[in-house]
């Protein structure tokens, strides 16, 4: 049965996956957006910064919210705008009927550290009292590999590349996964009503992708492995002082200190979803 699915943050890495995805699967698309989508007959404008206009959300069914500012720093700013600015939204999708599911990441689980975990498990909050889904993304990579998974790759390009969360690790999920496993959930009568991870539940050694990205990519970087308190120390200085950095402290440290496992990876088989096995040239 078609739907009138509403995607924001459309022309971001994880949007767009999921807006080409809820097109190609018969339904109708409403893309939400600073910039405008590529069809301006299905794009309506959206800024997580600002007041949520009262029509955003006219005729639509299912709300999939991927947005989320990445330029954001420091912790009021990310609560006023990612934190409040999901509530607001929430809150509209609640007065029009219309069925909410919040694009989190596996960096919101409890005890987390992180600037966006503790943010995005805010909102998840936010999703799960409206009576909506949240998902726990993993790492995604495919397709254009953009978002996280395309700064490593740039990252491995270098003849030099440090290594600071060597012992670490990642859940990784196929882009064409997600989407499935997303638009899937959505279709389901009830919400599960918890935070569901979206990701292969076998975690991969942060060491062991770096070395595929770089083997996919036809390098041979030398690998320098560093303690990643000190260097997380030393951009967090930075940053105070003002130096753009390629990564940002706050995401090392998501990188560092990753979920211990995902979350009701099991309603993914009762929704005839499946995960693969991390393979970066899939």
């Amino acid at each position: 049965m078609s739907r009138r699915i509403a995607v924001t943050g459309a022309t971001g890495y994880v949007g767009r996956a999921v807006a080409q995805a809820a097109l190609a699967n018969g339904n109708e698309l409403v893309a939400l957006s600073r910039q405008p989508w590529r069809e301006p007959g299905r794009w309506r404008a959206y800024d997580l910064r600002t007041e949520v206009p009262s029509n955003l959300l006219t005729g639509v069914d299912v709300l999939v919210h991927c947005a989320y500012d990445l330029t954001l720093r420091h912790r009021a700013d990310v609560q006023r705008v990612n934190v409040d600015g999901t509530s607001r939204l929430i809150d509209l999708a609640v007065t029009k009927g219309v069925r909410v599911c919040l694009i989190s990441s596996m960096s919101a689980y409890e005890g987390t550290r992180q600037i966006y975990g503790q943010a995005k498990l805010a909102s998840e909050r936010a999703a799960l009292a409206a009576g909506g889904d949240a998902i726990r993304l993993g790492l995604v990579y495919g397709g254009a590999n953009d978002g996280m998974i395309g700064s490593l790759a740039k990252a491995v390009r270098r003849p030099v590349v440090p290594l600071a969360c060597a012992g670490s690790h990642q859940f990784t999920v196929h882009v064409d996964d997600m989407t499935a496993g997303i638009l899937k959930l959505t279709e389901t009568a009830v919400a599960v009503g918890e935070p569901v991870g979206l990701a292969h539940p076998v975690p991969v050694r942060f060491e062991r992708l770096l070395r595929h990205l770089a083997k996919n990519a036809g390098r041979e970087p030398v690998f320098v492995r560093l303690p990643w308190r000190p260097v997380y120390g030393a951009m967090r200085a930075a940053e105070a002082l003002g130096v753009e950095l390629s990564l940002r402290a706050d995401s090392l440290l998501g990188l560092a200190c990753a979920a211990p496992r995902v979350p009701r990876v099991e309603v993914w088989e009762e929704l005839g979803v499946q995960i693969r096995a991390f393979a970066i040239t899939a």
